[in-house]
């Protein structure tokens, strides 16, 4: 085998062996201090409880057999928070494919579809800086707040405090959710356990353990562009490392499991309190919280990494997973931002790949919870 085979070859190698698994949806990735409170709320947020307030053939030939078998894999390790800054694609990947010069021109990139890399593309720290790596002439605005639904009582809101980016270019955000507590009690129980002050717990009995928090340690992990986003924990170890300001947990340290027994039970149970068909829908795993890896479950260190996903369009093969919405985005400030997020690029794709990590580090700093029936009692 040539020197350059060789250095193709091992890359592939090694990247399959460190960072893909096969037919996994979610990767298996990874709030500073979530809370829970019923303090009330502004006329603002009681406004949202109605809703809206290669040089030759041979070296194409062996990249193409390299790349072959690995079409349906998608990344499970990548940790997102230690993604530097990045951008996006460039036209110099786009001239050497129709050039057919990649490899001679060291385009990498170009030569196996990624369509990542090169040097002229947008800042990924750019909110107009979409998916193919171009500016748009201006932002993306948000469809409409999905439709109140009188069959789906939102009985708890839920507010996400998001940075994105870092050091002086990060902006802060927020996401405002509402719950179908009603409809889908066991898993809207998750969705707040999960944010809320004590965390979701699943083994007490644990040496040294910590609750799950999305306020704490908690990301956006993925991204199919314009389709979907989905938000979690990406590793309970680096987050309690965090929690306790060190570089690593202690070798003692045990992740909370993935719920078991009466837990999983009752959210198997429960169906979906609707279809998948709008835009701004919240969407957990048809387990539940835990088990959004798909036919590949990872390690508890990593079992919240793709806790609930946000629909940015109309998603069919959501209800074909056996996803099941629990919830909705509430105002259009939301949905703009659920917009930006969506037209965001991702890190490199293999070919066939429709999605990736994020190139841009969106931290959840804090999550809140309000329950309805509490702030109606307090006007």
């Amino acid at each position: 085998m040539k020197s350059w085979e060789m250095l193709v070859f091992h890359g592939l190698a090694a990247t399959v062996m460190t960072g893909y698994s096969v037919l996994a949806f979610s990767p298996a990735h990874r709030c500073i201090s979530c809370r829970s409170s019923t303090t009330a709320l502004s006329s603002e947020r009681m406004a949202d409880v109605g809703v809206d307030s290669s040089n030759g053939d041979s070296r194409r030939s062996f990249l193409s057999k390299s790349l072959s078998a690995l079409p349906y894999m998608i990344p499970v390790s990548a940790n997102a928070a230690s993604v530097p800054v990045q951008r996006a694609v460039g036209s110099a990947e786009v001239k050497c494919r129709e050039e057919g010069n990649c490899l001679e021109k060291l385009e990498l990139d170009g030569a196996v579809g990624w369509n990542w890399g090169g040097t002229e593309r947008c800042d990924a720290g750019d909110p107009l800086c979409g998916p193919d790596g171009r500016l748009r002439e201006e932002a993306l605005s948000g469809q409409p707040v999905p439709a109140k639904d009188p069959d789906l009582e939102i009985t708890d809101l839920v507010e996400l405090t998001l940075t994105i980016g870092t050091g002086s270019n990060a902006d802060t955000q927020t996401m405002k959710m509402g719950l179908y507590g009603k409809t889908c009690p066991a898993l809207v129980r998750e969705m707040t356990d999960m944010c809320g002050r004590t965390g979701l717990v699943t083994s007490k009995n644990l040496l040294l353990g910590a609750p799950v928090r999305l306020g704490e340690g908690g990301s956006m992990t993925y991204i199919i562009p314009e389709e979907r986003l989905e938000f979690g924990v990406s590793s309970q170890k680096v987050a309690y490392a965090k929690s306790i300001r060190r570089a690593k947990a202690p070798d003692e340290f045990v992740p909370q499991s993935r719920p078991g027994g009466e837990r999983l039970e009752l959210a198997r149970g429960e169906k979906s309190g609707r279809k998948h068909d709008v835009a701004g829908l919240i969407s957990l795993p048809k387990d539940g919280i835990g088990y959004g890896g798909g036919l590949v479950l990872g390690k508890d260190d990593e079992a919240f990494a793709g806790a609930f996903q946000i629909t940015a369009t109309s998603v069919s093969d959501m209800d074909k997973e056996g996803r099941k919405v629990v919830g909705q985005l509430i105002d259009s400030q939301s949905m703009d931002l659920l917009a930006r997020l969506a037209g965001s690029p991702t890190r490199k794709m293999l070919p066939g790949q429709n999605g990736g990590t994020p190139l841009i580090k969106v931290t959840v700093d804090d999550c809140s919870i309000y329950s309805v029936a509490d702030l109606i009692a307090k006007e």
